[in-house]
């Protein structure tokens, strides 16, 4: 495993090849770290990438013209070495591509390219997959960066809250203690942009909005100050999750999400999965920006 470091004026920010993850996101500007420290006794780790699967598949299965695959919830990307294929003093790219390991938990031969770029206080995550194989594929993608809550160690993690772009109507999509979907959802914000971090709002596992019509999200204080802000352009469902307990929160783009608890194993039947032709390339992105 290996260690990578870009930097811009505002930001210095560090990344391993296992994962192509995250690790650290400093701002320069005051010298806060910004990215939850995977402290093992609650969650170990910074922001893995999930491919090719979000969330849980039922049985821990999928289904690929009949035959069965056992794949782990949010699939095998986050725990490959990735080979770092660009990089100059603002940017980093990481690949990875199918192997037997891979192969024998998804049939499917692909590239998975992750580009991480500074533009001043912005970093953006780009994902491109590129089928490289001779038959149809399928995927799901997103990401899961944990940030830490609260910015300065003499505030509490109630200080702060999670604000998004426009006020909505936003069901939780709630889920069984085996993380799949229960078909059940509870009316979370009416009208309303903002709520209150506590850790109990992570007792029922994540918040999970599907097709949600915000494209921004930002974590600030209540009193305002500092926020982290997240665009996801690119994707429609979005998780919010932490441990009850820990201070960070993880904000998740998703393309894609976990198994209903009735579902069929089909793989190209799961939630928005995207399907890709041979020699196809799909792309996505996702940026993060801190605002003094």
């Amino acid at each position: 495993m290996q260690s990578i470091t870009i930097e811009s004026e505002q930001l210095k920010v560090g990344f391993n090849t296992k994962g192509a993850e995250l690790c650290s996101l400093v701002d320069k500007r005051d010298g806060v770290e910004h990215m939850w420290k995977a402290d093992p006794n609650f969650w170990p780790r910074h922001a893995p990438i999930l491919f090719p699967c979000v969330g849980e598949s039922k049985n821990g299965k999928i289904k690929v013209d009949g035959e069965s695959y056992s794949i782990g919830r949010h699939g095998f990307a986050r725990h490959e070495l990735f080979s770092v294929v660009g990089q100059g003093e603002s940017h980093v790219t990481f690949e990875l591509r199918s192997d037997p390991n891979s192969l024998r938990q998804y049939p499917f031969d692909f590239v998975l390219r992750i580009r991480y770029n500074l533009d001043g206080p912005k970093l953006t995550q780009s994902f491109e997959v590129v089928n490289s194989g001779i038959t149809k594929m399928a995927f799901q993608l997103g990401g899961h960066p944990a940030f830490a809550v609260p910015f300065d160690r003499n505030e509490s993690y109630s200080d702060y809250q999670i604000t998004f772009d426009q006020p909505q109507m936003l069901d939780r999509h709630l889920l069984t203690k085996e993380g799949l979907y229960s078909g059940e959802t509870r009316l979370f914000l009416e009208n309303d942009s903002s709520f209150g971090l506590i850790y109990e709002l992570f007792s029922e596992d994540a918040l999970v909005f599907k097709n949600i019509e915000s494209r921004k999200v930002w974590i600030e204080k209540k009193v305002g100050g500092k926020r982290l802000e997240m665009e996801y352009k690119d994707f429609h469902h979005f998780g919010i999750w932490s441990v009850p307990g820990a201070d960070y929160v993880c904000l998740e783009p998703w393309i894609g999400c976990a198994d209903m608890a009735d579902a069929e194993a089909d793989f190209f039947g799961k939630d928005s999965v995207i399907s890709l032709k041979p020699a196809e390339v799909f792309s996505a992105e996702f940026s993060i920006a801190l605002h003094q």
